[in-house]
């Protein structure tokens, strides 16, 4: 895997590759700042609906 590579097959030097046999590492760092996201968006929506229930119940 090159670092920054974002081919879907990776490259492996001056051979052509059919592609298909993993992937660069930038996909990797991609595809975990993507799930990292998912993480905090959920979180985050997570902490604004107990912050609202907490008011609700204050006023309620």
């Amino acid at each position: 895997m090159d670092l920054f590579d974002f081919e879907a097959g990776g490259r492996g030097g001056d051979v052509p590759d059919p592609g298909g046999h993993g992937c660069g590492w930038g996909t990797v760092l991609f595809l975990g700042f993507c799930v990292l996201l998912a993480v905090a968006v959920q979180w985050a929506f997570g902490a604004v609906g107990d912050l609202l229930r907490w008011l609700l119940g204050l006023f309620g």
